[in-house]
């Protein structure tokens, strides 16, 4: 019979099995699958706590990318990733990301590992690699339409690691400072060339790309007038590419009802596509 001091250490006592040339080689299989297995159980406790304490720290993420028609936001990955890095450091997680290819060719599978210690869980999200144009041809390169959705599934991805609220409304917990949207709707630029801040009304020389969303009662002026405002101040074609991505279900849906119009916005912003293509 195989017999051991006792000891609370399982390392103590798979040290001494596996000393003793008597001892049975199954129990000892045994043995360490146990400690394994309640190692395994601390390291999740620990991951666990370290979670909950690093999720309570961050409050509700302030938007930076506003929609002046409903006044509805949202925080790009930048935003987002900035607020929270410090936080998730801070408590021992790190994350890595990265993509895994699909049945489908115009969808790419963005990962995301987030790991504490030894464990290391996965998330995922299928995102669609868009490209083609509203024109009849590529609206942007299939490199540039891959990093657009590599960045928009790494957003999606860090809310769900962290169980993250996006919003305006922090309840003064935040120490970034960034002001609450207006309860009014932003002012109207007096021109096509003034571009106004639709969270503070002031004039300013660019917006963060978003999605304009009709309400009931507007009228596709309400969604052509400022989308080609916007895109007229863009400052590379990453950003011209960001803003036709992110509206393009509207944009189809003009092309479709109102060619004329569609052609319309087409025409006023031609000139800054050509000048960011050269």
């Amino acid at each position: 019979m195989n017999t051991l001091p006792a000891t609370n250490d399982y390392r103590t006592v798979i040290e001494r099995a596996a000393s003793d040339p008597n001892f049975d080689v199954d129990k000892l299989e045994r043995l360490v699958a146990m400690q394994e297995a309640r190692e395994q159980r601390n390291a999740d406790q620990l991951f666990n706590e370290a979670l909950a304490n690093a999720e309570a720290e961050m409050a509700t993420i302030s938007t930076n990318a506003n929609n002046p028609q409903t006044k509805s936001r949202y925080a790009t990955f930048a935003r987002l990733d900035g607020e929270i890095r410090p936080i998730y450091t801070k408590h021992g997680f790190g994350i890595q990301f990265n993509t895994e290819p699909m049945g489908e060719p115009n969808m790419i599978r963005v990962v995301g590992m987030l790991s504490n210690g030894m464990v290391q869980r996965r998330f995922q999200v299928d995102m669609p690699i868009v490209t083609q144009g509203l024109r009849g041809q590529d609206m942007m390169t299939r490199t540039h339409a891959t990093i657009s959705a590599i960045s928009y599934g790494k957003r999606q991805l860090e809310i769900l690691m962290f169980n993250l609220a996006i919003g305006d409304d922090d309840d003064g917990n935040r120490a970034g400072g960034y002001r609450h949207a207006p309860s009014h709707a932003a002012p109207a630029a007096r021109s096509m060339d003034e571009l106004t801040d639709p969270h503070t009304g002031e004039v300013v020389d660019f917006v963060s790309p978003f999605k304009l969303e009709m309400q009931e009662g507007q009228t596709w002026a309400d969604f052509i007038e400022p989308l080609q405002r916007y895109i007229n101040h863009c400052r590379n074609m990453g950003e011209w590419d960001q803003w036709r991505l992110l509206n393009q279900e509207l944009l189809l849906k003009l092309k479709e009802t109102k060619p004329q119009l569609f052609r319309l916005f087409e025409k006023n912003t031609e000139a800054k596509y050509e000048e960011l293509t050269k």
